[in-house]
């Protein structure tokens, strides 16, 4: 429920992944799993993945997918 009102919308999503990297990533929320995690669908590549609610470092809505994104950052090829 805490990601719900994210659903559908385009949001740039900044989590950790279980290697403890940091990941950004652009893409739309299509459901929740239990109040633990969620199912998120990456923008360009079209990869869902379950991203756990306790991983997310950042999420914010936005209307296009952003252009720049931080360098430090880098977007997950490998998951």
């Amino acid at each position: 429920m805490q990601y719900d009102e994210y659903i559908g919308k385009m949001v740039q999503l900044t989590y950790s992944d279980l290697d403890g990297e940091l990941v950004c990533a652009v893409g739309h929320i299509l459901y929740t799993l239990k109040n633990r995690a969620f199912v998120f669908e990456t923008y360009k590549e079209g990869r869902q993945l379950i991203v756990y609610n306790r991983h997310v470092l950042d999420i914010r809505e936005t209307g296009a997918p952003s252009a720049h994104i931080d360098p430090e950052i880098a977007p997950d090829h490998f998951a």
